[in-house]
């Protein structure tokens, strides 16, 4: 039996001759085992108290040497004096072998093992009291491996006592799984030490190498988690946390997570307290995600969370907790345009040829200078700038002329243009060449002349009919004036006609 071993290392950081003492004395354990007549009764294990939340596998780069992975977490061992043993299945001793290539690794490592087997794994740690029940499914053989890696981790403990932390992983890496459904690599991992902590790592392909690589990183970065939360540098107490939480007018509770948190400890604080808010009967949670945290963003998702909206600073997720539709408010879907018809002192209209038109039918038109909406600007504000970056031209504003509504423009959006009639104070035309292709100041009667009634041909050199009937309203028609006045927002342009 003790031939049999898979994988096994027993390493000590005491002289070679203690190391043979040691494998002596492994070895006179399995024999006095083996020479039992009648085993004695086993203790019935305790249920599982660690949760394993889901995280997606984050890839390292295949040029990454292991000691790049491991140095961190080698790091914090040595600077804490600890010292670790690590049982693996899946990533087949390169959890060891990456803690192992770190210069000076015999400060903190001591015991490593290797099995892919329950007769195995107890020659590899002689005492170990493993009672599980087969897997049937590959639901259950998944759960399983919680349940394995937790009581393989806590029991290490009194086996390897010189050890302050036990790492235990257990999963498939593919090409090829035992159960049918089963798809991608997944893993289980469960630190045991001052603090205990489990996570369940799924892949998204069946690259056995890379799943290998991925897992190793999992295991490293929870163990160094773990590491810090017990030197208190991210303990989750009543005094610590790593979430933001407080209740809305509404009902609810506004979440932010706060930046340089592990996966494992946002997922369990986060379960724990969405359980919280369903017992506490809470509405919608709003989730704010800044982007340097966005490795946590599939465990929010795992979790029950949808997007809500990104932005470049973070992403925003909501989630609504009770047992009817979500009210919650969709972010904005409607872009606003601003148009403007440009009068100059002699009566003319300012129209420019954009060098790249949204369609084919509308290039070389001739159309009035204007674009979208810039966060917090008024129509006036907008159009203003837009005309002197298009062409130069400085106004002011004389009044809104008309307002139009339509649907179905990119990504699904809504469309809101919105005309003005602007007064030029400074006339000379400087355009822009990277957006417009030319500008002109046109008498109304050439504008007219330049009319396609035509709607199905090109525009080219062309006016469309829509153009010239909004021109026409801004010079001959009543305008809508516009009032600012304050609110607890700021001021807040009010029209009316």
């Amino acid at each position: 039996h003790t031939c049999s071993l898979i994988g096994l290392f027993w390493k000590r950081s005491t002289s070679n001759a203690n190391g043979v003492r040691g494998l002596a004395h492994l070895c006179s354990r399995l024999c006095a085992r083996n020479s039992r007549t009648k085993r004695e009764p086993r203790a019935k294990r305790k249920c599982a108290m660690v949760e394993f939340p889901i995280v997606a596998g984050d890839v390292p780069e295949a040029a990454t040497p292991l000691a790049s992975l491991a140095n961190p977490t080698a790091e914090l061992l040595i600077a804490n004096g600890q010292k670790v043993a690590v049982f693996e299945s899946s990533t087949g001793g390169l959890l060891a072998a990456a803690l192992q290539s770190v210069p000076g690794a015999s400060k903190y490592t001591t015991f490593n093992a290797v099995t892919y087997s329950r007769r195995n794994t107890v020659l590899a740690l002689p005492g170990l009291r493993l009672n599980f029940r087969k897997p049937t499914t590959a639901a259950e053989y998944e759960a399983s491996k919680n349940e394995w890696t937790e009581s393989i981790a806590k029991q290490m403990h009194g086996l390897v006592p010189e050890a302050t932390w036990c790492v235990a992983e257990s999963g498939a890496c593919g090409p090829t799984f035992n159960f049918e459904g089963l798809t991608a690599g997944f893993t289980s991992i469960c630190v045991s030490g001052p603090v205990t902590r489990g996570v369940f790592v799924r892949s998204a392909t069946a690259d056995r190498e890379q799943n290998m690589r991925t897992f190793v990183k999992a295991a490293l970065e929870l163990l160094a988690c773990c590491i810090r939360e017990a030197s208190g540098v991210e303990a989750i107490d009543s005094n610590s946390s790593c979430l933001e939480a407080s209740d809305d007018r509404y009902g609810g509770i506004t979440i932010a997570a706060r930046s340089g948190v592990a996966v494992p400890i946002f997922a369990q604080e986060l379960g724990h307290r969405i359980v919280e808010w369903k017992e506490a009967k809470k509405r919608g949670l709003w989730l704010k995600i800044p982007a340097e945290c966005a490795n946590l963003i599939h465990a929010a998702i795992q979790l029950g969370f949808q997007f809500h909206h990104a932005k470049p600073e973070y992403v925003q997720m909501t989630q609504w907790l009770l047992d009817t539709p979500s009210p919650l408010p969709m972010y904005a879907f409607t872009q606003i345009g601003v148009g403007g018809v440009v009068v100059n002192s002699r009566g003319e209209v300012l129209m420019v040829q954009e060098r790249v038109s949204p369609a084919e039918q509308y290039q070389g038109s001739w159309k009035l200078p204007g674009g979208l909406a810039d966060p917090g600007e008024s129509f006036s504000e907008t159009a203003m700038r837009e005309v002197q970056e298009e062409t130069g031209v400085q106004c002011l504003i004389d009044g809104v002329v008309s307002l139009r509504h339509s649907h179905k423009f990119r990504f699904g959006v809504s469309d809101m243009y919105v005309l003005v009639r602007l007064r030029a104070t400074a006339e000379e035309l400087k355009i822009d060449e990277h957006e417009i292709a030319a500008a002109e100041w046109m008498h109304p009667d050439r504008i007219k002349s330049l009319v396609e009634p035509d709607r199905t041909k090109p525009y080219k050199d062309k006016v469309s009919a829509t153009n010239w009937e909004m021109i026409s309203n801004a010079l001959f028609g009543k305008l809508i004036s516009g009032v600012e006045i304050p609110t607890s927002r700021g001021p807040t342009m009010f029209y009316m006609a």
